[in-house]
C-alpha cells in the first residue's frame, strides 16, 4: 500500500493518542511582535465578515502553555542542527529566544535565576518547518469530502454517500460536494486512465455537484451535475487541458489552467470555514512538532485573510507565504505587499510561479513523450519566452522567485531563465536563493546547474515513495536516474535541500517525510526495488533528512539567522520527542512510532506541556 494511502489513518490515529498530552492553560492573550484553489478576489465584506468572526470566538486557535520567560531545558538528547555544537544535554530561554546551548550541570550554575525543565532524558530538535505546503488548502480538506487510497470507483462513490451521510446540509441547501485524494493510477479498472463524469453515478449523487481534486491537486474531476453548472467551455485552454473522450465529450477532467473553468462555477469558501479550516490545519500542525511553513501559492485576498489571523493572535505557526497571483503569468506586486516577520508570525517577500503540470496526469512537461504515453509529453502553463521578463521584474522588485518544476523541460526553462537574471545582476545575484519547487525530474546535465548557479532545489520525499510504483514507466529507465535525486544533487554541490510534504497533497507529518528520506521505501518497508530502498543511492541519512526540515528550510526563506537550529540569539522554536529517532540503530520504523510530547514556538508551548519546575 503506497504512503498516501496509509497516512491520513495513521495520522488521524496519532493525533487521538496524543490528545490527552493537551492539559496545559490555555492563553488567550493577543500575540504581538517579542523581538526586532480559491482563484479570484472575494470583496471586501468577506475580510470585514471575517475579523467579525475571529474577534467573536471565545477559543483561541493557540493553545498556550504558560511558561515563565526565563528557563532550562535540561536533561535532555538536543540535537541543535548547528555545527558548532551539534549535541548538547541543555539550553537556556529567555524572552522566546536561546540564549545558551550546553551541559544541564553548567547551564543550571551560569544562570541559577532560570526555572529548570527537566525534559526526562527526550530527545530535542529544532521546530521543525515544512519547506513547501498549503495552509488554507489543506485546512479546507479536513473539512472535505477524501477518497484518497480508494482503489476501485465504487469505493469513491461510497466514500462521498458516507461524506453526504454525515453532511445533510449540502442536500438540502443544494451545495457541492468538494473533495479530495483521487489516483487514476491505482485503478485497474479504468486501464489507469482518467475517470469520466458518469464514473461519479449513484442515486444518492446524481443530482449534487461533485468536483474532486486529483491527489496532486492539478486536477478535477465532476460529475454530470457539475457539467450542468459550468455550461459552455471553450475548446481549449493554454496551459492546461479539458479532457474529452474520442467523440469529443466532455469527460468530466479538467488539467492546470483548465481548472479554473470548474472553480468559477464554485461558490467560495465563507469566512467561517476559513477560520475552521485554519484552526484545523494549524493544531494538526503543532501535534507534528512543525512550527512553521513555507505557503506555496497564497493569493492576496488569502494573505488579508491571514493578517487577519495574525491580528487576532490566533496563528500558532510561523508562516512564509509565497504570493500566488490572480494570474500566476503575470506581476502583481503592485497590489501586495511586502511584510517581514509580521506579528512575529507572517513573511511575505517571495513569489510562487508555475511553469508545468504534475507527472501523476501527464501534465509536466518533458523535453520527449512520455514512454508509457507517447502522444502526451505535458504543457507548459505559461509561454516560455515570457518566463526570464517575469523572473526579472519580481527581483528588481525585491522579491525571491519560486517556480513550480516538474518536468525535465520546465525545470530546463527555469534554469535558463534563472541564470540570465543572475548574469544581468553579476555579483549583486550571489545570495537570490531563487527555487525551484519540486525538481523531481531533472535531466542529468542539469543537476549540476544547480549547485553552479545557486538555485534551491525544494523537494518533498514523500512525492518520491508515492509516486515511485508508477513513474518509472511513465518516463522510462533513463530520465528516471534523474528523478527525486537528492544526493546526486548533494554531491553535485548543493548545499541546501529544503524539504516539504506539499500537503494537502501528501500528510501533514514530517516524519513520513523522514522516514521517506532516509528509506525511499513505503511505510510497510516494500519499494519496487527491494526493502533496501527505490533507487537506493539517493537516500538521504538522518542528519540530511532533519537539515531539509530545519536549517535548510529556514535558510531558503532567508531565516537562517533566527530559525532552524537551537542557536543562542535564535527564536526558540523546538520540539521534543517520546523517541530519539535520530540514532543510526534504530530501526527506521521506530521514526514512523514517533510521538511528539510537546511543541514550542518562541519560548511558548503551542502542543503538549512542560512541566515538573524546580528551582
Amino acid at each position: 500500500m503506497s504512503l498516501r494511502n496509509r497516512q491520513q489513518k495513521a495520522e488521524t490515529n496519532m493525533l487521538d493518542e496524543r490528545s490527552s498530552l493537551l492539559d496545559g492553560k490555555v492563553n488567550d492573550r493577543r500575540r504581538g511582535a517579542q523581538w526586532f484553489g480559491w482563484q479570484h478576489f472575494i470583496v471586501f465584506p468577506l475580510l470585514i465578515g471575517a475579523l467579525y468572526v475571529l474577534s467573536g470566538s471565545r477559543r483561541s486557535l493557540i493553545n498556550e502553555y504558560s511558561l515563565p520567560s526565563y528557563y532550562i531545558i535540561h536533561n535532555a538528547r538536543v540535537y541543535t542542527v548547528d555545527d558548532v555544537q551539534p549535541f548538547a544535554e541543555a539550553f537556556v530561554v529567555r524572552d522566546g529566544h536561546f540564549v545558551d546551548v550546553g551541559s544541564g550541570t553548567e547551564l543550571r550554575q551560569a544562570y541559577p535565576d532560570a526555572k529548570a525543565v527537566d525534559a526526562g532524558g527526550r530527545m530535542i530538535v529544532p521546530g521543525l518547518i515544512d519547506a513547501h505546503a498549503h495552509l488554507i488548502e489543506q485546512g479546507l480538506a479536513l473539512l472535505q469530502a477524501d477518497v484518497t487510497g480508494a482503489m476501485t470507483l465504487s469505493q469513491v462513490r461510497s466514500r462521498l454517500v458516507s461524506y453526504l451521510d454525515a453532511h445533510p446540509d449540502i442536500e438540502s441547501n443544494k451545495e457541492w460536494i468538494i473533495g479530495k485524494g483521487w489516483d487514476q493510477t491505482k485503478w485497474p479498472e479504468t486501464n489507469h486512465q482518467f475517470p469520466n463524469a458518469s464514473d461519479l453515478d449513484h442515486p444518492r449523487l446524481r443530482h449534487i455537484p461533485i468536483c474532486l481534486f486529483r491527489i496532486d491537486y492539478h486536477a478535477f474531476w465532476v460529475n454530470e451535475a457539475a457539467l450542468e453548472k459550468i455550461g459552455k467551455v471553450p475548446k481549449k485552454v493554454d496551459g492546461g487541458e479539458i479532457v474529452r473522450d474520442s467523440n469529443g465529450r466532455l469527460t468530466g477532467v479538467f488539467l492546470d489552467n483548465a481548472m479554473d473553468i470548474v472553480d468559477n462555477a464554485m461558490e467560495r469558501p465563507g469566512e467561517k470555514r476559513l477560520a475552521e479550516a485554519i484552526e484545523a490545519v494549524t493544531q494538526r500542525m503543532v501535534s507534528y512538532g512543525l512550527t512553521g511553513l513555507h505557503d506555496a501559492g497564497v493569493l492576496p485576498w488569502q494573505l488579508d485573510f491571514l493578517k487577519s489571523i495574525v491580528d487576532a493572535g490566533r496563528l500558532p505557526i510561523r508562516n512564509y507565504a509565497m504570493i500566488k497571483c490572480p494570474d500566476p503569468a503575470h506581476y502583481c506586486g503592485d497590489i501586495v505587499p511586502q511584510l517581514f516577520n509580521y506579528g512575529d508570525r507572517l513573511t511575505v517577500r517571495s513569489v510562487k510561479l508555475f511553469l508545468d503540470g504534475a507527472v501523476g496526469s501527464w501534465g509536466a512537461a518533458m523535453i520527449e513523450p512520455y514512454s508509457d504515453d507517447p502522444t502526451k509529453s505535458g504543457f507548459l502553463r505559461m509561454n516560455e519566452t515570457d518566463l526570464p521578463d517575469l523572473v526579472w521584474k519580481w527581483i528588481r522588485h525585491g522579491y525571491q522567485v519560486n517556480t513550480h518544476c516538474i518536468g525535465d523541460l520546465a525545470n530546463k526553462i527555469t534554469l535558463d531563465a534563472y541564470e540570465e537574471a543572475f548574469e544581468r545582476l553579476g555579483e549583486q545575484g550571489k545570495d537570490l536563493r531563487l527555487r525551484i519547487e519540486h525538481a523531481q525530474m531533472v535531466r542529468l546535465e542539469d543537476i549540476p546547474r544547480f549547485a553552479r548557479l545557486g538555485v534551491v532545489p525544494s523537494m518533498q520525499p514523500t512525492h518520491a515513495t508515492s509516486d515511485m510504483s508508477y513513474v518509472g514507466r511513465r518516463i522510462g529507465p533513463d530520465r528516471v536516474r534523474g528523478a527525486y535525486a537528492w544526493q546526486s544533487l548533494l554531491n553535485a554541490g548543493v548545499s541546501h535541500i529544503p524539504l516539504g510534504s506539499d500537503f494537502p497533497i501528501e500528510g501533514i507529518n514530517p516524519l513520513l517525510g523522514i522516514y521517506a528520506a532516509v528509506t525511499r521505501t513505503d511505510v510497510d518497508g516494500s519499494s519496487p526495488h527491494g526493502p533496501t530502498g527505490w533507487y537506493p543511492s539517493q537516500k538521504l541519512n538522518r542528519t540530511q533528512a532533519l537539515k531539509g526540515f530545519t536549517l535548510d528550510a529556514a535558510w531558503a526563506a532567508f531565516q537562517d539567522s533566527e530559525l532552524g537550529s537551537i542557536t543562542p540569539s535564535k527564536k526558540a522554536d523546538f520540539v521534543i520527542f517520546d523517541t530519539e529517532f535520530m540514532k543510526d540503530d534504530l530501526p527506521p520504523s521506530k521514526i514512523l512510532e514517533t510521538q511528539v510530547v510537546t511543541t514550542v514556538v518562541g519560548g511558548n508551548v503551542v502542543y503538549g506541556t512542560l512541566g515538573g519546575f524546580t528551582t
